[in-house]
Order: structure tokens, then sequence, then C-alpha cells
């Protein structure tokens, strides 16, 4: 429900005359880079002081959603089978 309403609130509305509800509420337009297509496979980073010299960089896990707390994506990790947030994530949108 979050994500559903987060994407409505920054898509234009012809209702509003062909402008977002951020636009309105705050006077100028979303930036939308950070939008991701949902199910996407990505790599999540994991930080040098949680691995060791031959470890992984990276797992891999499934783009979910957004996070409302900060900038950052909810991955659900295919390797522990839980759900993190994470900031640094590379997403593969065409990869299935």
């Amino acid at each position: 429900m979050n994500t559903t309403s987060y994407l409505l609130n920054r898509m234009a509305s012809i209702v509003l005359g062909d402008k977002t509800p951020y636009e309105i509420q705050y006077g100028f337009k979303p930036n939308i880079d950070h939008l991701k297509v949902f199910g996407s496979l990505c790599y999540v980073l994991k930080p040098e002081v949680k691995r060791r010299k031959l470890d992984q960089k990276a797992d891999i896990g499934i783009l979910i959603a957004y996070s409302t707390t900060s900038k950052a994506y909810k991955i659900y990790d295919l390797n522990f089978n839980k759900v993190v947030i994470a900031r640094y994530v590379k997403v593969v949108e065409n990869a299935t």
C-alpha cells in the first residue's frame, strides 16, 4: 500500500491539470530517477565489515518495494530468505 501511494503521488493527473500531487504540495516536480521495475533481479552490496577477503561483494535478491524511512530499497534476499533494506543496490531490470 505504501508503495502504491508513493507512485500515485508522483504520477500526473488530468484532474490536477497534468500536475502531480507532489508538485501541487511542494511546488516543484518530483525526481523519479530512483524508480525501478518491481520484481527485478538485483545485487545488494555487502559492507566491508561483514565480509572477509575472499567473500562475494554482493548478495542476489529481488526488488520488492521502496523504503519509507530512507532513500533505500526493500530487497528480498534469496540467500537468507528475508527482507533487507539497502541503499547500495544494482538493479538488472531486463533480466528474468
